[in-house]
């Protein structure tokens, strides 16, 4: 569930944005608790969410914890900062702060978790906040006080689409038991679909269907033509595919089969978006010059089987370049690195034109709601 940093894994070879420098703080905020109405029980799409976020996200002066008495209404969106006054590194992988941005544009304190960023999310809707403490995750609801217990020996693998409900995984020797944790009333029900190895789980429709695919990584990876996506209902019913086409046609008959290390399930239609690395990096450089391959994003309907769109992103290179980090109704959002700082980005498939959300520090990692 959580957000890869700004790197992929690429036939073996990494590309990674190199952070830079230490981020300034915002001024302190006076906290005030925002009214929590009838309207947040309806549904909310992730751009009421984002509609709040202010031009500049700074983690605040002296952070509030996020308290456990009162609402505080729907996440925005979590991020983590390297700060060197904070940053944790014992016991392993550093443990950098994070925070958590409502949609009201508060901010609190949720304490420090790993660069994996594996231990809090956010539910589609932002009304959930999933966070492991003590070996065990809880999820509060943030439009009021209600906390509930995974049960031991779960772990968390997808929220649903519509927010509604979470699939819990228990591993079973080879294979995995399933079910689904309703989060209105805290029911837990057993799923009669179990996972097995080498299948990933992209999307938990409405709580009914969900979307895997077949993947094979490391050393002996093959460029695929094409994904195929299985869709299933949960109970073991009925079952029908679609698939995602990964051969890309760069120039007049100049095609790439490409490697596909990072897709993401999601948005309203559920789609999902892979991304396409070119197998073999280009070549005829200037000295000196570091080569990276050429990225683009594909994606499917989930519910119609059609194409999604398709984006092309900015290469990383000299330390800045485009990164996927989710999706928000049928448009696609990208963390762009400039040498200057980093932006929360929306891309539109339909025209490839892109718009700022708001601005990041360096050093920033950030984890959108349904991740």
């Amino acid at each position: 569930m959580a957000v890869a940093l700004a790197g992929v894994l690429v036939a073996g070879t990494a590309v990674v944005t190199v952070w830079r420098t230490s981020a300034a703080r915002s001024p302190g905020r006076a906290v005030v608790a925002a009214p929590v109405t009838a309207r947040e029980a309806g549904p909310v799409t992730t751009w009421e969410l984002l509609a709040g976020l202010p031009d500049r996200l700074l983690p605040p002066a002296t952070p509030t914890a996020l308290p456990t008495d009162r609402a505080v209404g729907r996440g925005a969106l979590l991020y983590q900062i390297n700060d060197p006054d904070v940053v944790d590194v014992t016991g392993g992988l550093p443990r950098w702060p994070m925070y958590l941005v409502t949609a009201s544009g508060e901010q609190f304190g949720v304490g420090l978790a790993d660069i994996a960023g594996s231990r809090q999310a956010l539910s589609p809707d932002g009304r959930w906040f999933a966070e492991r403490r003590d070996g065990q995750w809880r999820i509060r609801d943030l439009t009021g006080i209600t906390e509930r217990a995974v049960p031991p020996g779960y772990e968390l693998r997808k929220w649903s689409t519509d927010g509604r409900a979470l699939l819990l995984g228990q591993p079973s020797g080879a294979s995995e038991a399933y079910a689904a944790l309703t989060l209105p009333d805290g029911q837990l029900r057993p799923l009669a679909l179990r996972g097995t190895p080498n299948r990933r789980m992209l999307a938990f429709l409405d709580g009914r269907e969900l979307a895997t695919a077949e993947f094979n990584v490391g050393p002996k990876i093959r460029p695929q033509r094409q994904l195929t996506i299985a869709i299933q209902d949960v109970d073991g019913g009925t079952a029908r595919s679609v698939s995602l086409a990964t051969t890309q046609e760069v120039g007049p008959g100049d095609l790439r089969n490409a490697l596909v290390p990072l897709v993401r399930g999601g948005g309203d239609p559920p789609a999902v978006w892979a991304l396409v690395i070119e197998d073999e990096v280009p070549t005829g450089l200037p000295e000196g010059a570091r080569a990276e391959p050429p990225m683009t994003l594909v994606g499917v309907d989930l519910r119609s089987g059609r194409p999604a769109g398709r984006i092309d992103l900015v290469v990383p290179q000299g330390g800045g370049g485009e990164y996927f980090v989710g999706l928000a109704g049928t448009e696609v959002l990208l963390q762009r690195f400039t040498t200057g700082g980093s932006e929360l980005v929306v891309a539109d498939p339909a025209t490839g034109r892109r718009r700022v959300l708001t601005s990041l520090p360096d050093l920033t990692r950030v984890s959108l709601p349904g991740d």
